[in-house]
């Protein structure tokens, strides 16, 4: 093998000179670069990062099937790096739609709160009748009860279910179970103990709360999980309430989670960005200098100074150089060049040969390289959002410069709140709803969210319409 290839295929003139200068590189998502002093090498590739899933060549099979253990306790890992909900936090962190999307997203859940319902039959129709009672509103008002449902419904849209702690008092009612209080947890700190092999989460009877993120970890909070048939049995206890994820048997995975390979590209664009205006070269032209007017300076200089030697002729032939570059940079470059020009006389050599200057632009090609990253983005943008299950009409997103019209958000509204809120609102009350069976036995009353209907302008009477209330 000879000496380039088995030095990594730099040749031998390159690794010790001015034109390689040796660097780890730096790889932005799929896109890996390589900085030498004579500029910067992007070379696009497959991202090999894995982030919620491990390398196929080890990966064969869900990561919910093998056990972890984790200060000393037998768990179902959380992803394949236990990590999962730390790990999507910070994906989504430094992508610039996905927050407001879900902030929307949960806005647009959340309507005018959560309030308390019967359903009543009528004319073969189930509808809600929203309703007031003392007793049960005395007990919500007890604790913050409007904080765990959003709470809640933040876990919910960014995994599919969340972990609710519920916090029981015998005393409260003479040895009867009644709930006090309930709490929906960060899924970053919660984990479900192993409940043994070829399982489910029906058979999971233990939850664990610490630092999931850290290695080493100093404490472990256990839980038994809630029983509601006995539900006064333990003052503390947990459950995990969510939407089945077909295929996983455990926790729920988020519905975008499909889409993470194009969120973690869209995340990379301005960072490659940013590396590429900071490191890329930044000759834009190319001087052809006559070899033949060098030869006449240096011939000048011996002449001018012959007691100086080669050495020292050298030096001021570099001088010259320097003067010479310097002179023709501040023509070719800055903000005020309009009007300016380089003058250069052509002469023959002795041969007869035309000897001229010329001034090349180089062709760097780096809109082509921002404009094939940017249409990358953008499929990673519109992949985003309907991972995320929310119309662009309400994501507040302008796709080509364009908005969408009034009529196609109330329309898109409307499907929302008929399609997609009340799976949603049936897992996050669940906790609630069960307290109230516990503790209002017999009352046959519910907690719901309260929307107002949206109409279009044109069906509204002109007195109310929002833009006379503004």
């Amino acid at each position: 093998m000879s000496e380039s290839k088995q030095e990594g295929m730099i040749p031998a003139e390159n690794r010790s000179g001015s034109g390689y200068d040796p660097e780890k590189p730096k790889h932005l998502g799929g896109v890996s670069f390589a900085k030498v002093q004579t500029g910067v090498y992007a070379i696009t590739g497959l991202d090999t990062e894995y982030t919620f899933y491990a390398p196929s060549s080890k990966f064969t099979g869900p990561w919910e099937q093998e056990k972890v253990i984790y200060g000393g306790v037998e768990m179902v890992p959380y992803g394949y790096n236990n990590n999962m909900p730390a790990e999507m936090r910070d994906l989504l962190e430094k992508n610039n739609l996905a927050p407001g999307i879900l902030s929307r997203k949960l806005g647009l859940q959340y309507g005018q709160g959560p309030f308390l319902y019967s359903l009543k039959l009528e004319n073969n129709e189930i509808r809600k009748e929203w309703t007031e009672d003392k007793e049960i509103q005395a007990w919500l008002d007890s604790w913050d009860y409007r904080q765990y449902v959003r709470d809640a419904l933040i876990e919910f849209n960014h995994s599919g279910g969340f972990f609710a702690r519920y916090h029981s008092a015998r005393s409260r009612r003479l040895g009867k179970p009644w709930i006090s209080r309930i709490k929906a947890l960060h899924s970053t700190d919660c984990r479900m103990g192993y409940p043994g092999k070829d399982k489910s989460l029906d058979d999971v009877d233990t939850f664990y709360i610490g630092n999931f993120e850290s290695n080493y970890p100093k404490e472990l909070e256990k839980y038994a999980r809630f029983n509601m048939q006995d539900p006064g049995r333990y003052p503390v206890c947990m459950d995990y309430h969510s939407l089945r994820s077909w295929g996983h048997k455990y926790y729920s995975v988020a519905s975008f989670l499909g889409a993470v390979p194009w969120v973690k590209r869209a995340n990379d664009l301005p960072e490659i960005i940013q590396y590429l205006t900071e490191n890329m070269i930044a000759a834009a032209y190319h001087v052809h200098v006559p070899r033949e007017y060098w030869e006449e300076k240096y011939d000048k200089l011996v002449e001018q100074y012959p007691e100086e030697s080669e050495k020292e002729i050298e030096i001021r032939m570099q001088k010259l150089r320097d003067e010479l570059t310097e002179t023709i940079a501040k023509v070719l470059s800055g903000k005020k060049n309009t009007g300016k020009f380089l003058e250069s006389i052509d002469f023959t050599d002795d041969q007869g040969n035309r000897c001229v200057w010329k001034v090349e632009q180089i062709e760097m090609n780096i809109d082509k390289f921002i404009e094939a990253q940017s249409k990358i983005s953008n499929i990673a943008d519109s992949s985003t959002t309907s991972g995320f299950g929310l119309n662009p009409a309400l994501s507040n997103i302008i796709i080509d410069g364009k908005g969408d019209s009034g009529s196609q958000m109330i329309y898109a509204l409307k499907i929302f709140y008929a399609a997609d809120t009340q799976i949603a609102e049936d897992i996050v009350f669940e906790p609630i709803n069960r307290a109230f069976r516990i503790n209002f036995p017999g009352k046959n009353i519910d907690m719901g969210i309260y929307r107002l209907a949206v109409n279009k302008e044109n069906n509204v009477s002109a007195g109310d319409r929002m833009t006379n209330q503004i």
